[in-house]
């Protein structure tokens, strides 16, 4: 981790002047190799890029134990979990959270996100059918009823509620019936949008600010 944040911060954003008049391309007074030396790697630097637009690209880590907890809040953006109920989310969100506070960053700048199998019906029936489906295509297989499942409706009310509870920033959602993903965004998306809590349209060109996250300072700056 160290030695990546290192090479993106291997030029501040005005190191390269690139002005051709005056034949200056950058001011290597601006340019910072790491000199990296660890247990297992050394890295000189510094990256062969610019600084990225959005300062950084972004990072996230997955996982749940203590050591993934450590490097999550010290480092990265955002954290993906895998609750098994609302509780155990809200409680995983608020100890990553109070971990972020200790390194010295705002927890309003760290994202947390779930990762939760969505099956959506126009219907409870229709969504009841598609279950039906995934496990006669899978008969060696048990496939557990998905968290967000039903209609439309119920599935909206969920996120909303575990949202509102605090058990979320994001939700990423993974795919098993082959639909699942396109009965998402047509179905449900539009009522989360009536409720005001996912966007219209995007308000930046980058990750980073359609995340609503700050550019991370050079630490030279």
């Amino acid at each position: 981790m160290e030695i990546i944040l290192g090479l993106w911060d291997s030029y501040e954003e005005d190191a390269f002047i690139r002005d051709k008049e005056r034949g200056e391309y950058f001011n290597p007074n601006k340019m910072h190799p790491i000199n990296y030396r660890g247990n297992y790697f050394s890295v000189n630097g510094p990256l062969n890029l610019s600084r990225s637009i959005q300062g950084r690209p972004l990072l996230f880590t997955a996982g749940s134990s203590a050591n993934f907890m450590d490097n999550a809040s010290k480092y990265t953006d955002g954290a993906f979990i895998q609750p098994n109920s609302l509780e155990h989310s809200k409680g995983m969100r608020s100890e990553l959270r109070k971990r972020v506070v200790l390194e010295g960053r705002s927890p309003d700048n760290f994202l947390v996100t779930i990762t939760k199998t969505v099956l959506v019906g126009r219907t409870e029936q229709e969504a009841e059918a598609k279950f039906k489906e995934m496990q006669r295509l899978s008969p060696f297989h048990r496939i557990p009823k998905p968290l967000l499942f039903g209609s439309a409706e119920k599935i909206a009310n969920d996120i909303q509620h575990w949202y509102e509870e605090g058990a979320m920033d994001l939700l990423l959602i993974q795919q098993e019936h082959p639909t699942a993903l396109k009965d998402f965004v047509e179905l449900v998306v539009p009522i989360l949008q009536e409720k005001g809590i996912f966007r219209t349209e995007y308000e930046s060109n980058t990750l980073r600010g359609n995340l609503e996250l700050p550019i991370p300072k050079h630490p030279k700056q």
